[in-house]
């Protein structure tokens, strides 16, 4: 399966520059001018958070604090004669508290076949997910919130391992990526758009980014491969719709199962108001801890520079990390979301917004639910800025 993929990704690649430098008569291909696009981000949140939960007695994480996030983004390009345009994509990490330098560095070749990326990029069934509408810069799906109540990573004075799977997993987010491989180096292909429709399709030989080195596939998980379909248009009467369906999958060692992800989304907008949400499920990971479900819903209303959104978010997932002694197997944690927020743009470089958010993360201690858990929850009041440049 593998080398028939990668064979006929080849020759469309190939068939697609050959035809453009027969159609210059053979001669070489000029390059146009470069451009060098430089751009990215700086993002501050200010909270006050109040945090609770058995995890973290004997700890004080109330108070105001401030985070933030910040990248770089380089992003040259040139269009060739023959009508291709070939770029590029790095993100440096503005952050000295991230190990990760480089976020997300990738090659693009576009053209009126749609468009291609290669290099270390979320898949297609990340990139073409649509979820619940949310206005905030903390974010309820896939956000911020764990950086003032510690329900992921390492919490407690016993240093407790809560959450292990936030990012890109069920706990966290329904932007899933199968057994959690963010930005692995891939290649990936998105279509035009065909009166509102359009697919794509991506391809990793394995799950590590940034990784030049070939890995033993009798011995991990290799092979992912992610398809996503979407769909925006009109229904009339003033009325929008934006849907997406993704599946992806993956083969895993000799013995054990191949590990599936899917997922859908929508979103209904009319009049200033969009109403949607999303659902989202991996399984068979062999990590039983990766293996679950999340869903979110939510409402938001535009009117001029203002906005207002009220999301929310539930994951669940078989939790092995510190009970799997105790009772069943494989007892459950569930993480509960709540954000309420306001946004105002000033322009199309500059924002400033307001939220709430309510947190709940439990864990059972057995299947049955008895006993108590790695328990976390808290609320966070606060405001944020986001430059764009």
């Amino acid at each position: 399966m593998r080398n028939t993929f990668l064979c006929t990704t080849a020759l469309v690649l190939a068939s697609g520059v050959s035809a453009s430098a027969m159609d210059m008569g053979g001669k070489d291909v000029e390059a146009g001018s470069l451009s060098l696009g430089i751009g990215g981000y700086f993002e501050v949140l200010a909270g006050f958070a109040n945090v609770g939960g058995p995890t973290v007695v004997g700890q004080d994480l109330d108070g105001l604090d401030f985070k933030q996030d910040v990248e770089i983004h380089f992003s040259p390009s040139m269009t060739l004669d023959n009508g291709l345009t070939i770029g590029a994509h790095v993100e440096l990490e503005g952050s000295s508290g991230t190990a990760d330098t480089i976020d997300e560095a990738y090659m693009t070749i576009s053209g009126n076949f749609g468009k291609f990326i290669l290099g270390s990029e979320n898949s297609v069934g990340y990139k073409m997910t649509v979820a619940a509408p949310d206005v905030t810069h903390i974010n309820v799906n896939s956000g911020s919130t764990t950086a003032f109540v510690p329900y992921s990573g390492t919490a407690g004075t016993a240093g407790v391992s809560v959450g292990s799977d936030i990012f890109r997993g069920t706990l966290g987010t329904t932007y899933l990526e199968n057994r959690r491989n963010n930005d692995a180096q891939r290649i990936s292909y998105f279509s035009p758009d065909f009166s509102g429709f359009s697919f794509g399709v991506s391809y990793a030989r394995d799950g590590n980014q940034d990784s030049n080195g070939q890995l033993d596939c009798n011995a991990i998980t290799c092979d992912y491969i992610d398809l996503a379909v979407a769909y925006s248009g009109s229904l009339g009467g003033g009325a929008d719709v934006a849907l997406s369906a993704r599946w992806g999958t993956a083969s895993a060692p000799v013995g054990a199962t191949d590990p599936e992800v899917w997922g859908v989304g929508a979103n209904v907008s009319f009049n200033g108001i969009t109403i949607g949400g999303s659902y989202a499920e991996q399984k068979d990971t062999g990590l039983n801890a990766q293996d679950g479900e999340s869903w979110d819903f939510g409402v938001a209303y535009a009117n001029g520079p203002w906005s207002y959104s009220l999301t929310y978010i539930h994951g669940e997932n078989d939790d092995n990390e510190n009970y799997i002694a105790v009772g069943a197997a494989n007892p459950i944690e569930e993480l509960d979301q709540v954000l309420l927020g306001a946004t105002y743009r000033f322009n199309s470089n500059f924002a400033m917004g307001g939220y709430i958010a309510d947190v709940d993360f439990d864990e059972q201690v057995s299947d049955g639910g008895a006993g108590t858990g790695d328990d976390v929850d808290g609320t966070i009041v606060g405001i944020s800025m986001r430059l764009d440049f």
